[in-house]
């Protein structure tokens, strides 16, 4: 493998990729808070609201960054410093967003389901389950690109080692899975990229799948909101 280095086209697609982290990220915020709205009337659901409050807080720090970071003036495109090295800061601070979202997603999606109804005695505030595909496939998505994105460059280094992804393969392992026929994401091997061009072709198409992935995403937090407010709306209406 020749030495990758960064080229107008890459760090375009870096760009794009860094505006679909934030846009990720603020999809999160705003369905939380519309969520936080609702919960507030439910005063059993009091600690929850607190805990979704503290990762709003979280998710707004990290968007806040994503949104003031520059990709262009911090990659230098001189035709010689290796794009590994210019993209350990990036790289880092997307292994910090999956691993906060990899909790919240549990909360959200299990923890927080039985907690609205043991509390409340019905499931008016859950998930739909097709709604919880959707949030875990968006974000297994986000973790394999967060992983493509280093080890494509074959940076070998235990810091930037992503938890679901080797607690996936160490379960693997223990199964007998056999990892060159599995469909799981997480299992799939990275290979490391030829060259600038196969880079620069491959984060393209992340840069689409992960935008097509946060789209779906979106449509789902949107039905969710929009099914919440006409049921309390009604609610409160007949009162």
């Amino acid at each position: 493998m020749t030495t990758v280095v960064a080229t107008t086209g890459i760090v375009n697609n870096l760009h794009e990729i860094c505006k679909v982290f934030a846009k990720y990220i603020s999809d999160y915020i705003r369905f939380l808070n519309k969520f936080i709205g609702h919960l507030r009337k439910v005063a059993t659901l009091r600690f929850e609201r607190t805990t979704l409050i503290k990762y709003v807080k979280k998710l707004r720090f990290l968007h806040d960054t994503l949104t003031s970071y520059d990709v262009y003036s911090d990659i230098n495109i001189d035709g010689e410093t290796a794009l590994a090295n210019e993209i350990l800061p990036m790289a880092s601070f997307y292994l910090k967003i999956v691993e906060l979202l990899d909790m919240l997603n549990f909360y959200l999606t299990q923890s927080l389901q039985k907690e609205i109804i043991s509390k409340t005695l019905n499931n008016d505030l859950t998930l739909p389950e097709e709604s919880i595909s959707t949030i875990e496939d968006c974000y297994n998505h986000f973790v394999k690109f967060a992983e493509w994105m280093i080890e494509s460059l074959d940076i070998g280094t235990p810091f930037l080692q992503i938890e679901v992804i080797q607690f996936a393969k160490k379960c693997a392992i223990e199964d007998n899975v056999d990892l060159e026929s599995t469909n799981d994401i997480f299992l799939q091997e990275v290979a490391p990229v030829e060259d600038s061009e196969e880079y620069d072709n491959l984060s393209k198409e992340w840069s689409l799948l992960l935008e097509e992935k946060t789209l779906a995403l979106d449509i789902h937090f949107v039905q969710i909101l929009n099914h919440w407010s006409e049921k309390f709306d009604k609610k409160k209406d007949a009162k």
